[in-house]
């Protein structure tokens, strides 16, 4: 593959990703603010915009096995909260069993930007490092945040959830930026 195709594939798909996460910080936010409409199906486009972009990036041929599975990991853990989001969205199953749903798909989402992270640094790429570990932090704190719904500290709960996915959201943007600098 031409580095040009990498590297619009890369720009491509870091967009998207950054894209997913502008609308699931909409979501979140709404949610805390006691906005109830629609929050559960804007959580589902924007997580399964974050799975398409996480994959999209997947699928650039790498020797890097960190970066590569880093990039799946994340697009699984993105993949499953969009499920969590669209099965709370359609009544399918009840709120606790969603909810822990996306507690798993945002803890993968965790681990895979951190594989990245640490794929980056390895490469020298130190920007981009950081970019993940933001992206990693504000997911683990997703995870965690919805942890607190699910035990009965809905305000708090939501309150870290909003700040774990305004900092995925800042990491995601800020690695889109620094592809498109390029």
């Amino acid at each position: 593959m031409v580095d040009r195709q990498r590297q619009e594939i890369v720009q491509a798909g870091s967009l998207i990703v950054a894209l997913g996460t502008n609308i699931s910080v909409v979501a979140e936010t709404r949610e805390a603010m006691g906005i109830e409409a629609y929050n559960d199906l804007l959580a589902t486009i924007g997580e399964g915009l974050q799975a398409i972009g996480a994959f999209l990036i997947g699928t650039i041929p790498d020797d890097d096995f960190l970066s590569f599975s880093g990039n799946w990991i994340d697009g699984v853990g993105a993949a499953m909260s969009s499920l969590g989001s669209y099965l709370a969205h359609t009544n399918t199953v009840d709120s606790d069993q969603s909810k822990r749903i996306i507690v798993v798909g945002d803890s993968f989402q965790s681990m895979g930007a951190s594989i990245s992270a640490l794929a980056d640094y390895e490469d020298g790429n130190i920007n981009s490092a950081r970019g993940n570990v933001t992206q990693a932090l504000g997911a683990g704190l997703e995870a965690i945040g919805t942890l607190l719904i699910i035990n009965e500290s809905p305000e708090s709960g939501q309150l870290i959830v909003v700040i774990g996915s305004t900092l995925q959201a800042i990491g995601g943007n800020y690695i889109a930026r620094l592809e498109w600098s390029e």
